[in-house]
């Protein structure tokens, strides 16, 4: 009998593992793509599913990721969900330019714990409401002064030393561009339990940085160059 079940232990363990082909994609959870712009082979993960650990050569041939319906995906450098994380609340046309390419060891799949309040602009905010869980990278952001911080995330400030007017994104969003007048008045950056990497152009491209913890002043080289930002 313990022959038996250890077998079935075996093969349920197998059959769990990831394997690159075109397998039909959830209604919920997220497709890791062996290419860039979502193409090539690919293999899924349902939501609430977990992968603690990537078989060997599959983890660092993983160039862009699908979420589907309403799911946030966190990678982790190590097995077991541990080391270092990031974390995706929106698709990744191409995971090499977010630093993490040949990293991924463990992959947790989850419903998206709602990022509605984090929509910039009164309008912004009251579509959030109803579509918690989701984050529009092409909604504008919005200087102000009395936005709540997020418990995950980062503040972008107008001026060194975290002060005068600011804007804030979770961790796990992104702004692809930003508009005229917000990549040239960024002057210092407060990080929240996340990481973030600025780059020189939009939809992450160009010279990029990777901000660990907040930056007092981040003019000198960086000054009115932030073009987009990505926030783990």
């Amino acid at each position: 009998m313990t022959t038996v079940f250890s077998a079935l232990l075996l093969a349920q363990s197998v059959a769990a593992q990831p394997r690159w082909g075109r397998e039909r994609m959830p209604q919920s959870g997220a497709c890791f793509y062996e290419d860039a712009n979502f193409r090539g082979n690919y293999f899924c993960v349902r939501e609430n599913d977990r992968l603690t650990s990537m078989p060997r050569g599959m983890g660092d041939r993983i160039s862009s990721m699908r979420l589907l319906g309403g799911t946030e995906v966190t990678v982790f450098r190590d097995s077991n969900m541990d080391g270092r994380s990031a974390r995706f609340i929106n698709d990744v046309s191409d995971l090499r330019r977010e630093g993490w390419n040949d990293q991924i060891s463990s992959i947790d799949v989850m419903r998206s714990r709602g990022y509605g309040g984090w929509f910039p602009g009164r309008d912004d905010r009251a579509r959030g409401r109803d579509r918690a869980g989701t984050w529009d990278s092409r909604s504008r952001p919005v200087w102000g002064r009395n936005q709540t911080l997020p418990r995950e995330g980062a503040c972008f400030y107008e001026d060194a030393d975290f002060r005068g007017e600011y804007f804030c994104v979770p961790r796990g969003a992104t702004y692809t561009s930003l508009p005229r007048g917000f990549n040239d008045r960024i002057s210092s950056i407060r990080v929240i339990n996340s990481e973030v990497r600025v780059f020189q152009n939009d939809e992450f491209r160009g010279r990029s940085r990777e901000v660990r913890s907040s930056v007092r002043d981040l003019r000198g080289s960086w000054g009115d160059t932030v073009s987009s930002i990505r926030v783990f």
